[in-house]
């Protein structure tokens, strides 16, 4: 197999393939210098272009940004060489094996494989077992990577050519939006007068558990708190000590009339009519933390005063 891309999702799938007991025979990235610490790790040869990497291999991946992904199949086609054999296969969630056509039309094989999986910079390769990846290949690939997934420890699933951007948009909402939530989160227990160094840690902590109660009993059958109890007094209460922080208080409001939509309303008329109506916005600002010493936390800080 060959890697082109030694960003992050290629160097977490470089080393996972590589523990799993495939071969990883070329590296090809933008920066040189990228493609050979790679290759380094996973015993492959840095290679100068995408061509070389596809001619030492019998499956490539494309671990490349998604404007990308086209551009590197129209190349490869171009240089003439014979792709019959050969198999590219990109990573994009937003994307379907379509964007690998060209390719295609010179004899290549194509399909996407898209790990969902939050692939941070320095993610350990054992952070895929368990993970799901979305599987949109050509029929002569589809059976070899469900076994290369299946090889990784993951759990390979049908993600049809459809309507990639539904597909992709489910994606970030819920592997983004829930970090979004979290820092938000995070700034109101500081506030509430909890150590900065403790409110991140804490509320990833109960994030994580949140996240493994969905993936045992579903997302429904996982939810808790006060609108899920029918308890109107809590969730006014929270309302009412968001009156300072209008954008928050309406991101409350519309999360819990959300929550409310995917239990049900049945037996939570309280909270239902509570809800009806919109949040009661005041003046009195909710006290924020101290900036953190870092740059980006001090710009930040900086930014948020400017704007009022």
């Amino acid at each position: 197999m060959a890697i082109i891309g030694a960003g992050r999702a290629g160097t977490v799938l470089a080393r996972a393939l590589q523990r799993s007991g495939y071969r990883v025979t070329a590296v090809h990235s933008l920066s040189l210098e990228s493609a050979r610490s790679l290759a380094a790790q996973v015993g492959a040869e840095a290679v100068p272009t995408a061509v070389a990497a596809v001619l030492r291999s019998e499956v490539t991946l494309l671990t490349v940004p998604d404007r990308a992904i086209g551009r590197l199949a129209a190349t490869v086609a171009a240089s003439g060489l014979a792709l019959r054999g050969h198999a590219l296969v990109h990573c994009s969630g937003a994307q379907s094996r379509e964007a690998l056509a060209a390719a295609r039309a010179g004899g290549a094989a194509v399909a996407c494989c898209h790990p969902l999986s939050a692939l941070a910079r320095g993610s350990d390769p054992a952070e895929l077992q368990g993970s799901f990846f979305g599987i949109d290949a050509d029929p002569e690939l589809g059976e070899m990577l469900e076994r290369m997934v299946h090889d990784l420890g993951g759990v390979p699933f049908q993600a049809p050519s459809g309507d990639r951007a539904l597909y992709h948009a489910a994606a970030v909402l819920a592997g983004n939006a829930p970090l979004a939530l979290l820092a938000r989160a995070s700034e109101l227990l500081t506030a509430a007068g909890v150590d900065a160094a403790v409110a991140g840690p804490a509320l990833a902590g109960l994030l994580e558990g949140a996240a493994r109660n969905a993936r045992r009993l579903g997302p429904r059958a996982a939810l808790t708190g006060p609108v899920v109890r029918n308890d109107p007094a809590t969730v006014s209460s929270h309302l009412e000590a968001l009156r300072g922080d209008p954008q928050t208080q309406q991101l409350y409001h519309r999360l819990a009339r959300e929550t409310l939509r995917t239990t049900g309303a049945t037996g939570r008329d309280q909270v239902a009519e509570l809800l009806s109506t919109g949040p009661r916005p005041g003046r009195t600002p909710v006290p924020r933390p101290a900036p953190a010493r870092s740059g980006t936390a001090a710009r930040t800080a900086r930014l948020r005063r400017a704007s009022g």
